[in-house]
């Protein structure tokens, strides 16, 4: 028997098999003996082709195509296998994106105070307390920069006993009532520059709360006493300032920029010329009483009088009549 034929009568018991086989699993379609004969000639020439060495056309009607045909639970299984091949390449994708998600980065730590105004609240992690010093800035006024034009006419004036070389413009960090770093400013004689340094940078360590800190000029009127009210209605402390002392007469050290009022409100200037206490100011009612234990009251025990004390200032707390508790100056 030939070669050919063998080959054949293989093909024939295989669609034979194949074709009993669907119809075990469902399949109504019925095969005649026509198309059985033309798909087992069929299968002869393509195995005729094989053996000269040819390849079967992809999805021809030979023995080739009949073997890759696969029932519907074939087809559901490669598709599971496909949902569940695209489900583990996107979690794969997934990890890939967490993976090459930027880190956040830390602030940008502030080297001074430059371009900052004051009252602004920085952020702890901006600041480096490490160097301190390097926020407590100071600057020479000069006539015709803007420190000059913001004070000239206000809070300064040209006189024959303050000259504006004398002066320094000065911006740091406090904490304010709320607890947070707050940049302040501040004119005050160069003579007292270092104390002035040393003493903030002390109740900085402290945490001293101070609740605002801007030159009174913020709160000019048209007249040095009047600005001082509204500047104390608010506050504000405060130190350079070209008037008398309250009540008139001498210059007070403020117009030397050797004296600082200290949080006003909590700790007001009090007369007792009449043999009871009396004041100015409503906004400090409650902190007549200087044993009252409320917050921000300047007291023998509180550390803005041990600090400003031990670097030779005097306190407005310790004079006969009138009590000025706010009030520290050195001569």
């Amino acid at each position: 028997m030939g070669m050919h034929s063998k080959k054949s009568r293989l093909l024939i018991w295989m669609l034979t098999a194949g074709l009993a086989v669907a119809g075990l699993s469902g399949c109504r379609k019925s095969v005649s003996e026509e198309e059985l004969a033309g798909q087992t000639e069929a299968a002869g020439q393509e195995a005729a082709q094989t053996e000269d060495g040819s390849r079967p056309q992809e999805g021809g009607s030979g023995t080739a195509g009949l073997l890759e045909e696969s029932g519907p639970e074939e087809s559901l299984a490669e598709d599971d296998r496909e949902t569940a091949g695209q489900a583990e390449s996107g979690m794969q994708e997934t990890e890939e994106v967490k993976e090459t998600e930027p880190e956040e980065t830390a602030p940008q730590i502030l080297e001074n105070l430059s371009g900052i105004a004051p009252g602004t609240v920085l952020n702890p992690e901006q600041l480096d307390l490490t160097d301190w010093d390097r926020y407590f800035m100071d600057w020479e006024i000069e006539e015709g920069d803007n420190l000059y034009e913001r004070i000239n006419g206000k809070s300064y004036r040209e006189n024959p006993y303050v000259p504006l070389e004398s002066l320094r413009y000065v911006k740091l960090i406090h904490y304010n009532f709320d607890g947070q770093i707050q940049v302040g400013e501040l004119v005050i004689s160069r003579d007292i520059l270092d104390d002035m340094r040393n003493i903030f940078r002390e109740l900085f360590e402290e945490e001293y709360q101070i609740q605002s800190m801007y030159l009174v000029d913020n709160y000019w009127t048209g007249d040095p006493d009047t600005t001082d009210w509204a500047s104390i209605e608010e506050n504000n402390t405060s130190a350079f300032c070209y008037r008398e002392i309250t009540g008139g007469g001498n210059l007070s050290n403020h117009a030397y920029g050797k004296a600082i009022d200290i949080n006003p409100q909590q700790n007001p200037y009090v007369s007792y010329s009449s043999g009871s206490p009396s004041w100015s100011h409503e906004n400090a009612n409650e902190y007549i009483d200087r044993d009252s234990g409320l917050p921000h009251v300047i007291t023998h025990e509180d550390p803005a009088y041990r600090i400003f004390t031990s670097y030779g200032f005097r306190w407005g707390g310790d004079w006969n009549n009138p009590k000025d508790y706010q009030h520290f100056d050195k001569n």
